[in-house]
């Protein structure tokens, strides 16, 4: 079972912000439709009470309102932070020679971006780029936008991952440029919940069934021992926490590459 070393989900932490700024639109909006109820049971009624009734109506209007609105964004960061754990959680049985980092920040002079999974093994690394969109998915690698159809109708655009997970690729061939680190960089996208995707690329999955195989598929050790510790701690695992799985994995199927794996 692959090792899943979990970084800090800004979107949970943004969905847990919209969650509590709703919570608070929600009480206010309970005052004021209690102070409604008194103003118009207990005020007698003229010119003012009737000013400020409307007022209120219109303030609890507009909380609704609004209340709709970050309760619709938190649920749309909610749909992706599952979908990103459903996929976290298939990469997890991965054999044990794999390291798996989620939510990884990267940067490369001023190009800017975040890995939802980040897979590391003998073989090379993986960028995972995850899509929780649902219906079916079509475009081209080549546009800047793909169409998402559901019940039977198109519903929305949304930018082509594809050209995010390259850019991501870049960026860290950049960095590993940098660290002098050598190491294969291939990348996928995933759509956990589509029921297709038609966008004529073999490195877009929908569902999860096959995504640990699609990984595993080319599997030829590539990288050193050595080099594969580098990796692991530059991108914020714990070596200790894997080093013994890596050394098993090695002594058992490369023992001639094992010297200096202790560096």
């Amino acid at each position: 079972m692959a090792y899943v070393f979990h970084n800090r989900n800004e979107n949970k932490d943004k969905y847990d912000e919209l969650v509590k700024e709703a919570r608070g639109i929600r009480n206010m909006g309970i005052l004021l439709t209690l102070g409604l109820v008194g103003c118009v049971v207990l005020v007698p009624f003229s010119i003012l009470s009737y000013c400020v009734i409307g007022i209120d109506v219109l303030s609890l209007v507009y909380l609704m309102y609004k209340h709709g609105n970050v309760m619709n964004e938190a649920g749309i960061l909610a749909s992706g932070v599952s979908g990103e754990n459903r996929v976290f959680d298939t990469l997890r049985q991965l054999p044990d020679e794999y390291v798996v980092a989620t939510n990884v920040p990267i940067s490369y002079g001023e190009n800017h971006s975040e890995v939802d999974a980040l897979v590391m093994s003998p073989y090379g690394m993986y960028v995972v780029e995850v899509k929780n969109h649902k219906g079916l998915i079509e475009g081209n690698c080549s546009d800047r936008v793909w169409k998402q159809y559901k019940n039977n109708g198109f519903d929305k655009i949304l930018k082509n991952p594809v050209l995010q997970m390259r850019n991501q690729k870049r960026i860290l061939f950049g960095m590993n440029k940098k660290r002098k680190l050598s190491v294969p960089i291939n990348g996928l996208v995933v759509f956990p919940s589509a029921s297709d995707v038609s966008v004529g690329a073999d490195d877009v999955l929908y569902g999860l069934d096959s995504l640990n195989s699609f990984l595993m598929e080319k599997n030829t050790v590539r990288v050193k021992p050595i080099e594969l510790c580098r990796v692991i701690k530059a991108y914020g695992v714990d070596l200790n926490k894997v080093i013994y799985g890596i050394y098993a994995f090695y002594k058992e199927n490369c023992p001639e590459l094992l010297e200096g794996i202790g560096g």
